[in-house]
């Protein structure tokens, strides 16, 4: 790998502040306060939008034929045109927290979180009717949901907040007929950008975790374990997925970036970043050895190449 491993893709352009972006079947989704869009690998066309009223999270399915929705107060399938399909209301988030919902076009089912006193809860529903509920663990709030094309599981990611932080795994196909949900505890799952395998971090952001399948033992490695320069407990800022491996950026305010052409996570490499990678910028690693970086406070966004 050359030690410059990214090589930029075009000119940066301004979203609105507060976008984020993710990988998706067809390229990129990107969301920001009210809008959800999917554009595709290029950043040249728009392949799917969809408007929502308020602040919430949201996500397209892999087939681009619904959004899910969720709100402060609801959980909402929307057809392209902004239709409602169906909707789920409930007592309401924090004020901080706005849950999760996704669709899963391959078994039809809309999965999304809801509030509850003690626990959250994960409701799947099939058909309009909620057929299976998964309690979580604390009060969550946040997180999101990932899509297992690989082994048709669902996954929900639940963030790394002062609650904690698990994954739960349940088969879409077999709901209401399955046993408990495969869980990793005090895990988050990051979105590397390819399907070879499932890669976490821990609650304390420090220990990194990859598993080659769903119920596998997973490989682990600290962030000092990387590099003598990393100090014990620095966290993992992002991970982006390679043909030849890993790439990770580790730190607090001096950011290090690292990788890894091994599977044993035995061998890192520091290589060097662009300068357009600040403190607040993020990377997310796409099909074909393709990256985007976002900055979620001004809403700049770069598309990358890995050379």
């Amino acid at each position: 790998m050359s030690n410059a491993f990214l090589e930029p893709v075009g000119s940066a352009f301004v979203m609105p502040e507060r976008t984020t972006v993710t990988s998706h079947a067809a390229g990129w989704c990107v969301s920001f306060p009210g809008k959800v869009a999917v554009v595709d690998a290029a950043f040249d066309r728009t392949l799917f939008t969809a408007e929502f009223e308020g602040c919430g999270s949201s996500s397209v399915s892999d087939a681009l034929d619904y959004v899910a929705v969720s709100l402060r107060d609801r959980a909402q399938l929307r057809s392209p045109n902004g239709s409602i399909v169906w909707e789920f209301r409930h007592d309401g988030w924090p004020e901080w927290g706005t849950g999760s919902a996704y669709w899963d076009s391959a078994t039809e089912t809309f999965a999304f979180t809801q509030p509850g006193e003690d626990s959250d809860r994960w409701c799947l529903v099939r058909e309009g009717i909620v057929v299976e509920t998964v309690e979580l663990t604390g009060l969550t709030a946040g997180g999101s949901h990932v899509s297992r094309s690989r082994s048709g599981y669902l996954g929900l990611s639940m963030g790394a907040g002062q609650d904690g932080c698990a994954v739960y795994w349940v088969d879409p196909s077999r709901l209401g007929e399955q046993p408990n949900p495969l869980v990793y505890d005090e895990e988050v799952v990051l979105d590397v950008g390819h399907d070879n395998s499932i890669v976490t971090l821990t609650h304390e952001m420090n220990v990194m975790r990859v598993r080659s399948a769903l119920a596998s033992e997973p490989i682990s490695i600290s962030s000092d374990e990387i590099d003598s320069s990393v100090d014990e407990f620095e966290p993992f800022q992002w991970v982006i997925g390679t043909e030849d491996g890993l790439v990770t950026c580790v730190g607090d305010e001096e950011l290090r970036i690292f990788a890894s052409d091994t599977a044993d996570l035995g061998s890192w490499t520091k290589i060097e970043a662009p300068d357009e990678l600040g403190t607040d910028t993020f990377l997310v690693g796409g099909l074909n050895g393709s990256c985007v970086s976002y900055d979620w406070p001004s809403g700049v966004v770069r598309l990358w190449r890995v050379v």
